[in-house]
């Protein structure tokens, strides 16, 4: 009986060693989360709600948005303009430095044509997906560019504009950031013709001084103002007879002067592959044009980046010091991460539960508590993400190669900090300061930020293991149970 006793011991301890091998083996470990992405999109109506697709789930993470998160600003069989709402409504923390700016995503069927209109905001389009023509228009010029994936158009508030896409079979995409100008977080569109939903600027005005300032007869102006019903949308098909005649003065942005000190530069598109990539390997490409670079970005401060990262890459962790970002997937799902010190619940609670009283002004104070809030969520095509500036995050693809696009706010004087990685800041701590500062050993000291060779993008495995206890013997297990 002892006996049998001092087997089921012995036992019990190699199952129990064998477990903690396992555990501490799985510390040094990212763990890929296994899913299948949703199989059916949502289909929205024209008032934005859903049509029967899969509900984006509760949650409580500030910084991701939905698919269902977009309202539809136009909706027809010839495309959509989805919108965001302003973040702000979200958390007036968290993203008061984005009061001003609203994201928004234009897709274009095969051979179709969105009419001229012009915007009370600054615009900074990114074309993701197809081929097309942009056009503008002013009272001293026109010119009309041709677009493609990858290509980025800086358009001023009050230039008149229009789109075509000139491909048979690919609907062209674009994601855009705007910058209102008259209130902070809306803007008005403008269109000089009146189509199904959308009047013209022209019915502000009565009919005798549109036609005085015309030169019109008045029975003319139903034309203008929309007297009679249109059925059109803004977005119209058109034939490929007219689709030539639209491009026939096109021209690409490699062909423009670029000695030419002409108005039509600040609108000029230019390619963000154009330059290499700022971090480049096996596991991910990261392209970005910043406003240093790129004078069409100057004064609005605004860059643009382009990441593409194999499956099962890391985006290693870093942070940006000056810059928001404001991401969107184009392809692909990922696990996104960040550590933010913002606790969100806490200030919904605040917002419903005012501790000041009448006559008192509310005064904002923020508490250092120290603590960080774990942020994780998983992103998937037309979903959008920020990443504030400051807060460290990392990005992990999954299902497939992943691709987002992003807009940085604040772009200018910003740099960019890795934790991780070849070339990270911690890397440059003395070893005695890493020593003091984390608690650790000499041989851990050494290895702790210098074991990652890769820059930028690494793989999810990892390749060298930290020199680990002597596991014990079976001689100290048999000893340890009385043997």
């Amino acid at each position: 009986m002892a006996t049998i006793n001092k087997i089921t011991i012995t036992l019990l301890l190699l199952i129990s060693i064998a477990f903690s091998h396992c555990l501490a083996f799985h510390d040094f470990h990212v763990e890929v989360q296994a899913f299948e992405p949703p199989q059916q999109e949502e289909q929205e109506g024209p008032g934005g709600g859903s049509g029967g697709g899969w509900e984006e789930p509760e949650t409580n993470n500030p910084y991701h948005f939905g698919k269902l998160s977009f309202k539809n600003w136009f909706q027809s069989k010839e495309g959509f303009v989805k919108m965001l709402p302003r973040f702000t409504k979200r958390s007036s923390t968290l993203f008061r430095g984005i009061v001003n700016h609203r994201f928004l995503f234009m897709e274009m069927e095969p051979n179709t044509f969105l009419v001229p209109h012009h915007l009370d905001a600054d615009s900074v389009f990114l074309v993701l997906q197809g081929r097309g023509v942009i056009g503008f228009v002013t009272d001293k010029t026109k010119e009309t560019f041709r677009i493609t994936k990858g290509d980025v158009v800086r358009v001023p508030s009050g230039v008149t504009r229009f789109f075509t896409n000139t491909n048979d079979t690919v609907p062209l995409r674009i994601a855009k950031i705007a910058v209102p100008d008259n209130s902070p977080g809306h803007f008005q569109v403008y269109f000089p013709s009146r189509s199904q939903f959308h009047q013209s600027y022209f019915s502000g005005f009565t009919r005798d001084v549109l036609s005085a300032s015309l030169n019109i007869p008045e029975e003319l102006l139903g034309k203008l103002t929309g007297s009679q019903q249109m059925r059109q949308g803004i977005m119209r098909r058109v034939t490929r007879d007219q689709i030539k005649e639209l491009t026939e003065h096109a021209t690409s942005p490699s062909n423009k002067d670029k000695d030419d000190k002409d108005i039509s530069r600040v609108w000029n598109p230019f390619s963000i592959f154009t330059q290499d990539p700022i971090y480049s390997n096996d596991f991910g490409r990261f392209h970005e044009a910043n406003p240093k670079r790129f004078s069409q970005l100057q004064d609005l401060d605004i860059s643009v980046a382009w990441a593409n990262m194999t499956q099962g890459s890391l985006f290693l962790p870093h942070f940006n010091s000056k810059t928001t970002f404001v991401a969107f997937v184009e392809n692909g799902c990922a696990r996104f991460e960040m550590a933010s010190p913002y606790t969100f619940q806490g200030e919904q609670q605040q917002q419903q539960e005012p501790w000041f009283g009448p006559g008192q002004e509310e005064e904002e104070e923020e508490e250092m508590s120290g603590r960080v809030q774990k942020i994780v969520s998983r992103v998937c095509k037309g979903e959008v993400f920020i990443i504030p500036a400051g807060h460290p995050f990392a990005m992990l693809s999954q299902s497939q190669n992943f691709v987002a696009v992003g807009f940085g706010i604040n772009a200018s004087n910003s740099t960019r900090t890795f934790l991780a990685g070849q070339d990270n800041m911690l890397s440059n701590l003395d070893m005695v300061a890493t020593r003091l500062t984390f608690g650790v050993g000499e041989k851990l000291a050494e290895k702790l930020f210098t074991s990652q060779n890769c820059s930028g993008f690494a793989p999810t495995v990892r390749r060298h293991q930290f020199p680990e206890e002597p596991k014990p013997s079976f001689q100290s297990i048999f000893n340890l149970a009385g043997f």
